[in-house]
């Protein structure tokens, strides 16, 4: 996830949730701005993923997956990939139109080579939808105890 990701966005309080379950979790916090795509990010994910044993787990902030889009393809079939999507970054306000085009091919590429995506709710689930994602890979888990049940039962 992005180091700068602040802490009552959705992926920070999934994780918080999981630890607070007593599920271990390694935290790789990625370098650089987010949601641009920076070169020490793309470095330090695709570090962080290759060092990873066959099968494992591995769940995705959203936030991050422009800067993963170019290196999940390479572990996609190896790890077990998860996103944790609170909203589109493609979407948010402000965003000139070109940027927007590029982060959108990247959100869907990447999100294509997820098993799971995890969403807060169904405005999220309907974006994700609509970049092509099929709808059984698509899971609603609130950020609390009860979406970590949830989450758990979907990795």
């Amino acid at each position: 996830m992005p180091a700068d990701l602040p802490a009552d966005a959705y992926g920070r309080q999934m994780i918080e949730a999981l630890r607070a379950a007593g599920v271990g979790i390694t935290l790789h916090a990625l370098p650089g701005p987010h949601p641009q795509v920076d070169a020490s990010a793309i470095l330090a994910a695709d570090v962080a993923l290759t060092r990873l044993p066959d099968g494992a787990p591995v769940l995705l902030d959203g936030n991050a997956l422009p800067n993963l889009a170019a290196g999940l393809a390479a572990d996609s079939r190896r790890l077990h990939f998860t996103a944790l999507v609170e909203h589109l970054t493609w979407t948010e306000p402000g965003r000139p139109a070109d940027q927007a085009a590029v982060q959108r091919s990247l959100e869907q590429g990447a999100l294509a080579l997820m098993r799971r995506v995890v969403v807060p709710d169904a405005a999220t689930a309907a974006a994700v939808r609509d970049l092509g994602v099929q709808a059984d890979r698509i899971v609603h888990a609130a950020a609390d105890t009860s979406g970590v049940a949830v989450l758990l039962a979907n990795l």
